[in-house]
Parts: structure tokens; C-alpha cells; sequence
């Protein structure tokens, strides 16, 4: 039986030792010139895993080798550029000293009179060590010379700890950038669906980054640079939306949130401008709201009716509390309390944006448990649609709301609104715990005093207060009617 590590391309290992490396020859057409420049073909580097890790664990390990593959392949193509900039010289000698398995810092703290000295250059440029003594064509009949800029790099590079480069490119913020966001969604994905819903926008801003790169080239790092390239892409963007500045501005957020990043943490000379979209403050559509004599009615018998989507019914109770789509994906079955009649709305208590939900009746219990059994795999009281993408949540609430009422006009930003609409009418709306119960914070700072007594049962008490007012005029559509000692679930009084 093959074990599962015997699998992966590119794995190097034998019966009589347990540790594993890495194995792949460089392409067919470069071999001549890898020659030239003494890189040996097939790169073989140990992995430093055994054959006891994860395969996933070696899998990793490959493909971050097949990366640095990728660099040498890069660095191989591009020595015979006589003229480079300074970042295009270092990226291509940290390659170069990759490839020939010397470290960056190999000669810090080393006597420059000493044989280690002479060796470590020894190892890292070999023939071209000598490349500038008048006889070295006729030793090394064939061999190309480095550009020099490559050559003052690879010492500097040996003189330079790691991470302390003094020249860098749009790669580097980009990759650092990258490496933020994937850090960012580790430390603050409280719940799976959270996780599933970063790990989404995240593969969107990727493309962004992309199509910044494709935009503005791999230049170098400097004041000037950036503001030019990002300048430049704005233009772009607003030829390439010129109805939807807002669209152009969430493309042109994400490479100037990398770049300024990078600018912040490491290259602190560089200086880079906000930029602002024209038209991105344009007024705000307005939108729909359920006609509260005729359509709020319907949907709200459609919220009890077991043939109507799931997420969909929990999304009409959400009418009472503003509940957004990715709110209610993000609210973890774990975060109900039946008991005490209330559910943490997206995240937990200490999630800033959460907030405490008064859960209606017996319905909108059974709803928000639907997926409390683990073996279902769920943790999300919206179960498979959580996994899902926010453009599949819109048309599923749309073509349901369409359904319950007839009117086509309606989409799902009109639920949230109508919750707002019914405060309004009801007179509700101007109350500081109306905007609590909505997670609308007009200031931070304010808000987070008194947190800690947000959950208090003198505050849900408040909140159910309200939630009652809102739910006046609506019919009961349980039947019989749920015992409230029993269900331990909020008994609404209809007027």
C-alpha cells in the first residue's frame, strides 16, 4: 500500500531514512544558461519533514519550494538585462543567492581579511567573484557576466540581515499585504461561516491586487512611484465605471490600503496621498419599503409557512432587529439562549458589533435551531446557505419576498429598511436603544461605555419592550398558541 505522502509531485525520498526533500528539474530551454551561471539541474532541497508529518503539512512545504522554483526560473531568464534599478537588482540576487544555498547576512560580523570571508563569496558568486579581472573571458570561455547592479547587490545582500532591505517593490507591500489580511482572518473569524464569509471578500481583494499589478507593472518602491501608479489607476477605474464610482472605489481601496501598509511598517520614507473618487458621495438610492397595511402582512405569514427558504423566514424576523445577510450567516447556533429569550446576532459578547436579538415565538426558535445538532455540520443558524455567496443570499431572499407579496420591485435591502420604516411610524426610531437593537453606532467611542450591561436583563427587557411595540398589528399565526412557561420564549400580546 503507497503511503499518502508517495503522492505528491516533486517529493524526494528513499527506504533508508525518514526525512524527505525536494526534486525538480528547471526547464529544458534553461538548462544551457543555468549551466552558465553553475545552478545545477534538478533543484534538490530538504524540506526538513519526515515522513510522519501530515501530507498536508508536506504538501505545503512543496508547494512554498515550488515558489522559490518559480524565483530562480525568474531570476535565470531575466541576468542578461545589462540595466536594472536598484529593487529589480535586489529581488533578482535574493534569488540568485537562493539558488546557490547561501543565506542573506552570510558575511555580517565576518572579518573581510579572513578565509570565511573569501569563502562565503566563494559560494555565493562563484566564477564571478572574478568576473571584472581582464583574463576571465578567456577562463571561462562562454560564461555571461552579471549585470553589475545584481553583483553590488549580492554583497550588499551578504551584508544585510534579513528583513532589513534598504530597496524594495509593489511585490513586497503586496505580498506583505496578503500575508496581513490571511493573519487578520485567522485571529478574528470567531465562527466558521465568519471565517468562510473573510476568506470570500479576501479572494475578491486578491483580484484587485492583481489587477493593480497588471495596471502599474512591479516598480519600485518610492514616494513617487506609488502616488503616480495609484493616480494613474484611478483614471482607469473611472473609465472602467463611470456610472459606479463606488465600484471604481472599492477597487482602488485595496492596493492603496497595501501600499500605505507597507509604508507605515517598513519603508517609513515613503510618503503616499489619499486619494478620493469623483462622485463616490453621490446620493444614496432610495430604497423600498414593505407596504406595512398590505405587504408586511403577507411576509410575515410567509415567515410561518414551512414552504418558504429557511433563511429566508429567519431573514423576516430580522425585520424587527435590522438584521443584515451577513449578520444573521455569521450568527453562530451557539449564541442562542432560549432561555433567556435572546440570540447574539452575528458574532459573540465580545465582538463589538454584536448585539443582543429578542427572539419572537416558538417559530423563530425552532428557526434559529434548525441547526443546533452538530452532526449536521452546521454552525450557523442559517446552516448551507452560510456557505454560500452574499450575490446567492440576495436572489434567495428577492425571489421569495417576490413570491410572498407579488410585488417585483421589492429586493432584500427593503427588509432592514422596513424595520427602520416601522420604527418610524411607530414612534420608536429616535430612541438610543432602537439604535442598539439595529447595530446602528454613530459613535464608537460613546458606544463602547457601558457595554458590559448590554446584555443585562433589565436592558433585554428594554429591547423586548420594543420589539413588542414593533411587532403590533401582526397577526399570530401559531396555533395552538406556544405555553410561554414552557417554551420559555417571549408571548406577544396583539393588539
Amino acid at each position: 500500500m503507497r503511503e499518502p505522502y508517495m503522492e505528491i509531485k516533486y517529493l524526494k525520498y528513499d527506504k533508508n531514512t525518514d526525512w524527505l526533500a525536494y526534486q525538480r528539474k528547471l526547464p529544458e530551454a534553461l538548462l544551457h544558461k543555468a549551466k552558465q551561471l553553475n545552478i545545477k539541474s534538478p533543484l534538490v532541497w530538504p524540506l526538513g519533514l519526515t515522513k510522519a508529518d501530515s501530507p498536508a503539512k508536506i504538501a505545503k512545504a512543496v508547494d512554498d519550494c515550488n515558489e522559490r522554483r518559480d524565483g530562480i526560473i525568474r531570476f535565470i531568464e531575466s541576468t542578461n538585462v545589462g540595466a536594472v534599478t536598484k529593487a529589480e537588482a535586489y529581488e533578482t540576487a535574493k534569488a540568485w543567492l537562493e539558488a546557490r544555498g547561501v543565506k542573506q547576512g552570510s558575511l555580517l560580523g565576518v572579518d573581510p581579511m579572513s578565509p570565511e570571508f573569501d569563502g562565503v563569496l566563494e559560494d555565493a558568486l562563484h566564477i564571478h567573484t572574478d568576473q571584472h579581472h581582464r583574463d576571465w573571458d578567456k577562463v571561462y570561455p562562454g560564461a555571461e557576466r552579471l549585470p553589475e547592479a545584481m553583483l553590488d547587490a549580492v554583497h550588499q545582500l551578504l551584508m544585510t540581515p534579513l528583513g532589513h532591505e534598504k530597496y524594495h517593490l509593489f511585490s513586497d507591500a503586496i505580498e506583505r499585504y496578503k500575508e496581513y489580511r490571511s493573519e487578520q482572518i485567522r485571529l478574528n473569524s470567531q465562527t466558521e461561516a465568519q471565517r468562510k464569509r473573510d476568506e470570500r471578500a479576501y479572494l475578491k481583494d486578491l483580484k484587485r491586487l492583481s489587477d493593480f499589478m497588471e495596471f502599474a507593472g512591479n516598480q519600485e518602491f518610492t514616494s513617487d512611484n506609488c502616488n503616480i501608479a495609484l493616480r494613474g489607476y484611478r483614471e482607469e477605474l473611472l473609465q472602467k465605471y463611470p456610472d459606479t464610482p463606488s465600484t471604481a472605489k472599492r477597487h482602488l481601496e485595496v492596493p492603496s490600503a497595501a501600499l500605505r501598509r507597507f509604508a507605515d511598517e517598513v519603508a517609513t520614507n515613503v510618503s503616499i496621498a489619499s486619494l478620493t473618487i469623483r462622485g463616490q458621495r453621490a446620493k444614496a438610492k432610495v430604497r423600498p419599503v414593505l407596504d406595512v397595511e398590505t405587504e408586511l402582512p403577507l411576509v410575515w405569514a410567509a415567515a410561518h409557512d414551512d414552504s418558504y427558504d429557511h433563511f429566508f423566514r429567519l431573514h423576516v424576523f430580522g425585520i424587527f432587529s435590522g438584521s443584515h445577510a451577513s449578520e444573521l450567516i455569521q450568527t453562530d447556533v451557539s449564541n442562542v439562549f432560549p432561555e433567556k429569550g435572546y440570540f447574539i446576532s452575528g458574532g459573540t459578547k465580545r465582538d463589538h458589533r454584536a448585539r443582543p436579538v429578542i427572539i419572537v415565538n416558538k417559530t423563530h426558535r425552532e428557526l434559529l435551531l434548525k441547526f443546533s445538532d452538530s452532526a449536521k455540520g452546521f454552525s450557523s443558524v442559517c446552516g448551507f446557505r452560510s456557505e454560500q455567496t452574499e450575490s446567492n443570499h440576495s436572489r434567495v431572499l428577492k425571489v421569495e419576498l417576490q413570491r410572498a407579496t407579488g410585488n417585483r420591485e421589492l429586493t432584500a435591502y427593503c427588509l432592514r429598511h422596513t424595520g427602520k420604516h416601522l420604527g418610524e411610524i411607530k414612534g420608536l426610531s429616535s430612541l438610543p436603544a432602537f439604535d442598539r437593537i439595529f447595530g446602528w453606532h454613530s459613535n464608537t467611542v460613546r458606544d463602547d461605555y457601558g457595554r458590559a450591561g448590554v446584555y443585562s436583563k433589565a436592558m433585554i427587557d428594554n429591547y423586548r419592550g420594543i420589539t413588542n411595540k414593533l411587532l403590533e398589528g401582526l397577526e399570530d399565526h401559531e396555533s395552538p398558541t406556544p405555553d410561554a412557561a414552557s417554551a420559555k420564549v417571549l408571548q406577544l400580546r396583539r393588539r
